[in-house]
């Protein structure tokens, strides 16, 4: 009897093993970076020699980060040489990502960041600087297909009189696959059956005690 119990265990064992094995082996495979994708806008105030032009971006964080720059940049900023005098203001970003979809707190197809900055003269270098004032940002997203999330951040930026200056981030994060019904169906139809043949060979143990 004890020999057959001790079968039992090693049985139920390697099942609950194997079905486990099975679902952490299908999230770690398919565990991926984020695809990031979207449009900016934005706007200056108090500073007329300072411009921004939108632009659509893509980017990935592959091994956990990436960036988005060149001809992915968040837009680019140009300062005209006239007038010539110190300037101040402030500037604001609209950051409009359209993937991932499922973003929390947004449409399910998009969702808008704002990101506020202030605009300062650098007499030294002969430009201004532009700082944000919340320039890193986490978002969490659920699409039915994927969850997870991602930290964008934006670079602070100086651009000099009569150049023009792009505006860069970083991005991070990972995402992970929802298990599909079939994943969770194989799990429940396992324990339930490791529960079945415990509760038969409990009761053939105590029939042949009775």
């Amino acid at each position: 009897m004890r020999t057959h119990f001790t079968a039992l265990l090693k049985s139920l064992s390697l099942g609950i093993a194997l079905i486990a094995l099975l679902i952490l082996s299908q999230g770690v495979a398919r565990a991926d970076e984020v695809t990031v994708s979207g449009t900016t806008t934005g706007t200056v105030t108090g500073v007329s020699q300072l411009t921004f032009a939108s632009n659509n971006f893509t980017g990935t964080t592959a091994l956990g980060v990436g960036s988005l720059s060149d001809a992915n940049r968040l837009g680019t900023f140009s300062l005209s040489t006239a007038p010539l005098q110190p300037v101040a203001g402030s500037f604001t970003l609209n950051v409009t990502f359209t993937s991932p979809t499922g973003i929390a707190g947004g449409q399910s197809a998009s969702y808008t960041a704002t990101i506020t900055g202030s605009v300062s003269p650098n007499v030294d270098q002969g430009g201004v600087d532009i700082v944000f004032n919340n320039p890193s940002q986490t978002f969490t997203f659920n699409n039915g297909t994927t969850s997870g999330s991602f930290t964008l951040t934006v670079a602070n930026l100086f651009v000099q009189t009569g150049r023009s200056a792009n505006l860069t981030a970083g991005i991070r994060g990972a995402q992970n696959p929802i298990p599909e019904p079939a994943t969770m169906i194989l799990l429940g139809t396992g324990l339930a059956g490791i529960a079945a043949k415990v509760r038969k060979r409990r009761k053939a143990k105590n029939d042949i005690s009775a």
